[in-house]
This record gives structure tokens, C-alpha cells and sequence, in this order.
């Protein structure tokens, strides 16, 4: 039998499970952090704010690196600049997707067109015929794209799992 063990290294977010607390004083994991940026919380003040992590006032006592967990926290919001992330809201006018992090807007532009010439391969027929209008704003880094007609934020959830336009 070969036993092998990867020794954490606390400082180091890349080596955690997202099981593993980033913040020691509040109790908060690195999952919980990683969702706070995914949901666009993308400064160190807005995930304090939201995850209550780097609040805590026992640090240099509870924490194995023996000082504030802001360190690893900034290790995450810069992880996360590297991917893109797709946060979807319900508006009154139908659904808007807000693209961050990873994002060029010339491949939502893409993924718009070929919906608009019947090229889309993430949409059902269904979910087509309920939509409109789509119109794209922003810049890279930061996109919109703007859905109008009764379409839910459950179906354009679905569509943007399948696109190949922006998950390749």
C-alpha cells in the first residue's frame, strides 16, 4: 500500500479544497469566498461585506499563517480575474447577463450573431422564439447583454452551460 499525502500550504490558495477556511476568526471557506466573486463581489471591502471573512479580530492566534487572511483573499479576487464569470438577473424587460472577469466583448458579439442567423447552438427553439431583442454593451472585462422578452433567467442559464462561443 503507497500512502502519499500533498502538504497544504495555507498561503497558497491554489493548493486549498474549497472546503478549507480562508478565513479562521468568522469561519468562512474558500468555496463561500469564491461564490462572493462569482456573485461580482470583486474587491477585498465587498467580500468582507458579504462573507463577513477578514473581519475577525484573532488572526495571529487562530489562523496557521498567524496573521489576516487578506492576503489569500486577494490571491482568490486575482484567480478570479483570470476566469469569466456570467452572473444572470430577471429584469422587467426579460433577462440580463452581466459578463466579468475573463471576457471579450467580441465573443458575446459572436455568440449574439449567430443566434440572430440561426447559427445558436445553446438555445432551444423555444427559448429563441421568446426573445426579441438582444442587444450587447460594455467593453472587455465588463460586458452586458441585454435580453428583452418573456424569457427566464432559468433558460438562459441552461443556454449559456451549452455555448460553445464562450465555454471553449
Amino acid at each position: 500500500m503507497i500512502f502519499s499525502s500533498t502538504k497544504k500550504d495555507y498561503a497558497d490558495v491554489t493548493t486549498l479544497s474549497d472546503d478549507d477556511l480562508i478565513c479562521y476568526c468568522t469561519k468562512v471557506d474558500k468555496k463561500t469566498i469564491i461564490d462572493a466573486i462569482k456573485n461580482g463581489n470583486t474587491t477585498l471591502k465587498a467580500i468582507k461585506e458579504s462573507t463577513t471573512a477578514c473581519t475577525g479580530d484573532e488572526c495571529a492566534v487562530v489562523n496557521p499563517n498567524k496573521r489576516c487572511c487578506s492576503k489569500e483573499i486577494k490571491q482568490l479576487l486575482k484567480l478570479g480575474e483570470k476566469t469569466m464569470n456570467k452572473n444572470v438577473f430577471k429584469t422587467g424587460e426579460g433577462v440580463k447577463i452581466a459578463f466579468t472577469g475573463e471576457v471579450q466583448k467580441q465573443n458575446i458579439l459572436k455568440m449574439v450573431e449567430n443566434c440572430a442567423t440561426g447559427s445558436c447552438e445553446c438555445m432551444t427553439d423555444e427559448t429563441k422564439e421568446k426573445i426579441t431583442n438582444m442587444e450587447v454593451s460594455g467593453k472587455d472585462g465588463e460586458v452586458n447583454l441585454n435580453l428583452t422578452g418573456d424569457v427566464s433567467k432559468e433558460e438562459i442559464e441552461a443556454a449559456l452551460a451549452r455555448s460553445k462561443v464562450i465555454n471553449d
